[in-house]
């Protein structure tokens, strides 16, 4: 299991919209959305049961993504 932080996303994002969009690489495990702090700048944290090439290759195409006139960033949670 792999634990990813993203940053950056729209303040609307939900549940739905993540998993489609990552269940393309493997199965979502659990979403949880943090608006606590600035609700316009949502945390996501996303488990899934992918392996460490693909974490690798997720967080490094997301990272500095450009969408939507905002930057959406990944990260790796090591625990």
């Amino acid at each position: 299991m792999k634990k990813i932080l993203f940053s950056g996303l729209a303040a609307d994002i939900d549940e739905t919209r993540i998993r489609a969009s990552l269940e393309k690489l493997g199965p979502v495990i659990a979403v949880n959305i943090i608006r606590d702090g600035d609700a316009a700048a949502p945390l996501v944290i996303v488990e899934m049961d992918i392996d460490d090439e693909t974490a690798y290759r997720l967080t490094a195409r997301v990272t500095d993504f450009w969408h939507d006139g905002q930057t959406i960033n990944a990260r790796l949670l090591l625990h």
